[in-house]
C-alpha cells in the first residue's frame, strides 16, 4: 500500500509523525488517536488545507488491519458449487446470481461460470418485479441479486438464456 500512497495521506502520515510501514499497525491507530484528541478532526483538516470528510477517509485507509479489503462486506451471490463451469450448465437448472449491466435488450447476471448469461428484455415481466422496481424501464439494475433459470446454453457461441425467477 505504501506505494500508492496519495499527496493527502503523506501530509497527514508527517502532521502525526508516522510512516507507510505502520499502516494497519497498532502504532498507527496510537498515533492517530494521540494528535486527533490533542488537535481535533477540524483543526487537523484546516492545517492539511482539506475537509473533515476527506480526512475522516484517509485516516480510515491508514488505520485499517493489513490486507483488510472493504469489499469482503458486499454481498455476494450464492453461487452453485457444483457449477463452475460453461459445460455443467443444463436448460432448468435454477440458479442465483448478481446482474452485472442493464441493457435496452435484456439484463446481463453473473451466474457463477465465467460468462455472463441473459435475461432478455421479454422475460422481465412486472409480476416478476418489486413495486419499487415496476417503476424502473427495465426494472434491474447492476449489483441486483436474481434467482433465475436457464432457457438455453449455446456452447459454440457461449451464450447463455435466462429467465428471470424473482428479485432477491
Amino acid at each position: 500500500m505504501s506505494s500508492i500512497l496519495c499527496a493527502s495521506q503523506h501530509m497527514f502520515l508527517s502532521f502525526i509523525g508516522g510512516n507507510a510501514n505502520d499502516i494497519g499497525k497498532s502504532d498507527m491507530q496510537q498515533k492517530v488517536n494521540a494528535v486527533i484528541q490533542k488537535e481535533g478532526l477540524e483543526g487537523i483538516a484546516k492545517r492539511l488545507n482539506t475537509t473533515v470528510h476527506t480526512l475522516q477517509l484517509i485516516i480510515d485507509g491508514l488505520t485499517q488491519p493489513e490486507g483488510f479489503d472493504i469489499r469482503t462486506d458486499f454481498d455476494k451471490p450464492d453461487f452453485k458449487r457444483s457449477i463452475v463451469c460453461f459445460e455443467d450448465l443444463s436448460v432448468g437448472t435454477v440458479l442465483t446470481g448478481k446482474v452485472e449491466n442493464a441493457t435496452p435488450f435484456g439484463v446481463f447476471v453473473d451466474i457463477g461460470v465465467g460468462k455472463a448469461g441473459l435475461i432478455p428484455v421479454r422475460n422481465i415481466t412486472e409480476a416478476k418485479l418489486s413495486k419499487v422496481k415496476k417503476k424502473r424501464s427495465l426494472g434491474l439494475g447492476p449489483g441486483e441479486r436474481v434467482e433465475v433459470k436457464v432457457l438455453n446454453v449455446d456452447i459454440p457461441r457461449l451464450r447463455i438464456t435466462l429467465d428471470l425467477i424473482r428479485v432477491l
